[in-house]
């Protein structure tokens, strides 16, 4: 009946990557990662239209960032950055969402009057990763920290990942998109399949509780405190591109909600190489 959406509904995300300096050996490496993401989230059911019937808000997240990946050692990466967006009509997720259900005949959603205000997102955040080769070339374990912090989403949280098939070394990995910065013949052929798990804690969600600063939204949820995920997927690259496909798998992040899952496809295109 095309009525399910089922929480996190929809997301684009662009992302242009570079190095800004050749580095001066494999230990030093950094990349600048410039992104433009559009994501919105909806009930389960979208022909519900009172607030009493929703078991999550309808909202739209619209912002635009840029950040820094530092590789120190082939094994590590520490990265941080800066988000700047907003949330509301002024995000288009309501008039994208009517306009795609319209174009391809799915029944339009009733409720995004009822949708998170427009508000300001402005965040910080920092990750740290750090591989452990279990076999060198072909298995590893990954811990990544990270933290978040602002107006949009605070949280932090911890994620293992363990990888297993051609892999490289974290630095020339499309598991932190860092398949850039080499000469082609420098960036070897791979593919792995990957399963990880997360934890995080949520002192703040913007798509959830609405704005820190007032309470103006029509319909906010109670967020879940701890969420875990779970990930299953695969990928390849080579010197030219890099593919990715995930299956995610989340714990209900609002108390009236069910269980989450979605499917993540992530292409990337190497523009050029050095010389």
């Amino acid at each position: 009946m095309n009525r399910d959406d089922e929480y996190y509904s929809n997301g684009f995300l662009f992302h242009y990557r570079y190095v800004p300096n050749k580095p001066d050996s494999l230990n030093n490496k950094e990349i600048i990662d410039i992104e433009l993401t559009h994501k919105f989230y909806t009930p389960n059911d979208l022909l519900f239209d009172e607030i009493s019937e929703l078991d999550r808000p309808y909202a739209g997240l619209l912002y635009a960032g840029v950040s820094k990946s530092i590789f120190k050692r082939p094994q590590s990466r520490f990265k941080y950055g800066l988000v700047l967006g907003t949330t509301g009509k002024a995000s288009g997720a309501e008039v994208l969402q009517k306009w795609y259900h319209n174009a391809v005949g799915f029944k339009q959603p009733r409720g995004w009057q009822h949708q998170i205000k427009t508000a300001l997102v402005l965040n910080a955040t920092a990750e740290y990763n750090r591989q452990f080769w279990l076999v060198p070339k072909s298995m590893a374990f990954i811990s990544s920290s990270s933290v978040s912090l602002g107006t949009g989403h605070s949280n932090i949280a911890q994620n293992f990942d363990f990888r297993m098939g051609i892999l490289n070394a974290l630095n020339k990995s499309p598991f932190v998109n860092a398949m850039i910065g080499e000469k082609n013949q420098d960036l070897e052929k791979l593919g792995y399949v990957v399963f990880g798990y997360g934890v995080s804690y949520v002192l703040h969600d913007i798509t959830v509780s609405g704005s820190l600063f007032n309470n103006d939204s029509p319909h906010t949820g109670r967020q879940m405190p701890w969420v875990s995920t779970f990930r299953a997927g695969w990928a390849t690259g080579n010197e030219k591109t890099t593919f990715k496909i995930m299956y995610h798998w989340l714990s209900k992040d609002v108390q009236t909600a069910r269980n989450d899952s979605y499917i993540s496809f992530s292409f990337d295109f190497r523009l050029k190489s050095e010389n």
